[in-house]
């Protein structure tokens, strides 16, 4: 699939349409374009949508001739709290534009309810000195700086040059952690390709004692932390998507929990995964292909946690570290309430999810494994309405955009991977 750069016929300045990831992309492309350029560019598509009743497939029919053939693609969609229907490519965009999430179950209809856990027993809290030590190195200020530079791209749609780029940007942010990594430190990191352009990206601390388990007939159980890189405007995916709260704020609260681990010599018993997905926007397209592969090649997972939106607080309101108690393993949610309570400052409460609204975890979760979702509050009361509009951005009236409050979610981040990873002395 290519990456939606040949869009602008319109324009004076045009991006050559590139296969990301068959060809090099002409040197223009890989330069963010300049302010004027993009403003160009946005007003162009505004003038669109204002002629075609607003309809984004007529829209992206005009801007994509080559590839208008995709959005009669049948998608088996299941918007979030109701059943899966066949539509089309086109219609996510309909979709999105009336502010409903969904999950595109095309090529994993049979992935779901495939693996069955056994239930788990969750251990008493036991590594509280090495937690607090970790959390101690963790920095709003290098949160903020990651931020700044993730949301200057002008948006991080997944089958954009942007969203391609941001992602590049994310993996190379995490390999200079590891290149700062004491000696000892087992780390290795992937992009995890997809059927589309942005690639999700895998960083992992490997077992202190080696990647295989020492006993052949017991497999180590991986923990694995999520967030999803990828943004999006509903209005229509190639207009500006800052995304700073979603799924920003998520990213780099895993990428700071990430860093301070690195940083602590963090040796886990058990394989221990940072995921950063792709797609998440369309139809939770990234994190389904990993579990598919993970389903496939029998990689056992023993818990799973989900970041998505971890900065918003409206004027007034208390900040509440929030569990989302529906789509999810209810023992492990409840297990992490307690170490959240042990390990942040903040209030920590359970919500319920609206119908229409879901992340990541989702997938895990549907596919048997164990899987959790921690988010910014209550969506019901303290809403961001700000998502998926150009005006999702780190500079909100009255410091609603709160990196104190990101900051607790890493410190549950980093109490999530050694409880349940481990840590050898």
């Amino acid at each position: 699939m290519r990456t939606l750069t040949a869009l602008y016929a319109f324009l004076p300045v045009l991006f050559a349409s590139a296969a990301v990831f068959d060809q090099p992309p002409p040197q223009d492309v890989l330069r963010r374009p300049t302010v004027d350029t993009l403003t160009d560019r946005d007003a162009i598509i505004e003038s669109l949508l204002a002629t075609h009743a607003g309809d984004p497939v007529q829209v992206m029919r005009l801007l994509d001739p080559e590839n208008a053939s995709e959005l009669d693609a049948p998608r088996l969609l299941q918007v979030f709290g109701s059943e899966a229907v066949w539509m089309t490519e086109g219609d996510k965009l309909r979709l999105r534009q009336q502010g409903l999430g969904f999950i595109d179950l095309t090529d994993h209809q049979d992935l779901h309810a495939c693996h069955v856990s056994a239930e788990s027993i969750w251990p008493k809290l036991q590594y509280q000195e090495k937690v607090t030590s970790v959390t101690k190195l963790l920095s709003k200020d290098e949160m903020k700086n990651n931020l700044g530079n993730l949301t200057s791209f002008h948006n991080r749609y997944y089958r954009s040059e942007f969203g391609v780029q941001s992602s590049r940007w994310l993996y190379n942010q995490i390999l200079d952690i590891i290149s700062t990594a004491p000696p000892g430190v087992r780390l290795s990191v992937e992009t995890f390709t997809h059927t589309f352009p942005q690639p999700s990206v895998i960083a992992r601390f490997e077992p202190f004692f080696g990647r295989s388990s020492p006993n052949p007939t017991i497999a180590l159980p991986r923990i694995i932390v999520g967030a999803h890189q990828d943004s999006a405007n509903y209005r229509f995916p190639l207009l500006p998507a800052p995304g700073a709260d979603d799924d920003g704020s998520g990213t780099v609260t895993i990428l700071e929990a990430f860093r301070a681990l690195v940083q602590s010599g963090f040796a886990p018993e058990r394989p221990v995964e940072f995921h950063w997905y792709a797609g998440e926007e369309g139809g939770l397209l990234g994190s389904q292909e990993v579990v598919s592969e993970y389903t496939q090649l029998k990689k056992e997972v023993g818990a799973m946690i989900q970041f998505d939106m971890t900065a918003y607080v409206p004027k007034g309101e208390v900040p509440i570290v929030t569990f989302i108690t529906t789509d999810v393993d209810s023992n492990l949610t409840n297990w992490a309430m307690t170490l959240a309570e042990a390990y942040s400052t903040s209030v920590v409460g359970g919500a319920k999810l609206f119908a229409g609204a879901g992340s990541d975890h989702m997938s895990w979760h549907r596919a048997g494994f164990p899987a959790i979702f921690a988010a910014e509050g209550d969506p019901f009361r303290t809403f961001n309405p700000y998502i998926h509009t150009s005006g999702d951005r780190i500079d909100l009236a009255d410091g609603e955009f709160s990196f104190e409050h990101a900051l607790e979610f890493a410190k549950v981040a980093v109490g999530f991977v050694v409880e349940l990873g481990g840590w050898v002395q």
